[in-house]
């Protein structure tokens, strides 16, 4: 099965049909990788069939690097003019809001924390598909060590806020406008008096990005060589601790710089308290969005605070759940709204919004970068990943956006 699916890959990457140049690329080495392992183990020489997999891959991977190169001039090029790549909906309104084709529909931008791209590539392409020895520029000979090329990673926490929150790209500096009110005076006037003024509370904000990273610890160089999945677990894993990072900035975010001010610290939100159950409180925040003209998008919750949802009962004794009732666990729905489980919201507090209240912005980069530099690591044989973005948080209208109480004793 791994010689036909190095075998189609190859081809889609030669035909240009590959998808993501990078995944593409990680995907070869992997499944090449794997290949010659299996091979080294089992202490034999390389089948004519595994030989032609391997060159065709080895060849495939050529033309994603030269891709991929192409792609970085490119990038480099629209850099120098200060030109934004744009993403689906990214277009605002005249004034820096959401604009009616802001991107805030479900089903349209989201947050995509793969690295687009990593400065150095550490592991080595298979410059010799037969799988046998091989002679160095020196002279001397070397051979493959057997290594299990599977890693055994710990579990990650698959859900996230930022799977249903908006996501928009932003120059470094930007501003916006925000309503932060709405007093309608409108009324009937007698002739030659004085018409009756309405507020529409217009703010100006000024917005910026600020720089989330981490470093990765040191990894001997010779690992990456020996096992080809190495350098795409430890950027999957960079990443992963990115977008944690971000959602938490997102939600608790205190807005001391460089933190962001998350959703929870905002001023002019709507609170809902605690009426009945979860259920019944959730239902009333998304009335007191509807009064004021918003339309519920999407809810946040802790999994503690799904799962009460979920266990509820009727006065029958059944649960509460199916697509006729507001509990829809296949769909993950409540009310009919998306819900997003998330560990950075506080146990007992939920957030319900209009998706035109409010996006998560930046550059629309991640960046994945390798070095030796770093303190004695290239006397030492090692190596470090930089995981980094630009990310904010716009808040156009504060009322579009309900801070739920889910604690029946406050």
């Amino acid at each position: 099965m791994k010689i036909k699916e190095l075998t189609d890959l190859a081809a889609k990457a030669e035909a240009g049909t590959q998808g993501d140049v990078n995944e593409a690329k990680a995907r070869l080495l992997t499944l090449g990788g794997d290949l010659l392992a299996v091979a080294q183990t089992e202490d034999r020489e390389l089948s004519d069939d595994e030989q032609d997999a391997l060159k065709a891959a080895a060849k495939a991977v050529d033309t994603l690097e030269a891709k991929s190169a192409k792609i970085k001039e490119s990038a480099a090029v629209m850099a120098k003019f200060g030109t934004m790549v744009p993403v689906a909906g990214a277009a605002g309104g005249p004034y820096g809001g959401p604009g009616d084709d802001c991107g805030c529909a479900e089903d349209d931008a989201r947050l995509d924390f793969r690295a687009k791209a990593a400065t150095i590539n550490i592991s080595a392409k298979m410059a010799d598909p037969t799988g046998q020895k091989a002679i160095a520029s020196s002279g001397d000979e070397i051979t493959g060590v057997p290594l299990d090329s599977t890693l055994y990673e710990q579990g990650k926490v698959s859900n996230s806020a930022l799977a249903i929150l908006p996501f928009r790209t932003r120059p470094p500096q930007y501003g916006y406008l925000r309503q932060n009110k709405r007093v309608n005076n409108a009324a009937p006037v007698a002739v030659g008096q004085l018409k009756p003024t309405s507020e529409y509370g217009l703010v100006s904000v000024d917005g910026k990005l600020e720089v989330i990273a981490h470093v990765s610890e040191p990894t001997p160089e010779y690992w990456l060589s020996d096992n080809r999945s190495l350098q795409g677990f430890v950027q999957t894993e960079m990443q992963y601790g990115l977008e944690r990072a971000v959602e938490n900035q997102v939600i608790n975010g205190d807005g001391t710089t460089p933190n962001l001010r998350g959703l929870l610290n905002q001023s002019g939100l709507q609170v809902q308290p605690f009426a009945t159950d979860a259920t019944v409180t959730v239902r009333k925040g998304i009335t007191a969005l509807e009064t004021l003209g918003y339309t519920g998008g999407g809810i946040i919750l802790h999994p503690s605070d799904w799962e009460a949802l979920e266990l509820s009962r009727r006065t029958s004794g059944d649960f509460d759940l199916g697509s006729a009732l507001p509990v829809d666990r296949p769909a993950q729905r409540l009310w009919g709204l998306r819900i997003a489980v998330s560990i950075s919201v506080p146990a007992k507090t939920g957030l319900l919004f209009d998706l035109a209240a409010l996006a998560v912005v930046g550059d629309g980069q991640v960046r994945t970068q390798w070095s030796s530099g770093v303190a004695d690591d290239f006397s030492r044989n090692q190596v470090r990943a930089r995981t980094e973005g630009r990310f904010g948080l716009d808040i156009y209208q504060p009322q579009g956006i309900v801070k739920l109480d889910l604690d029946p004793a406050a």
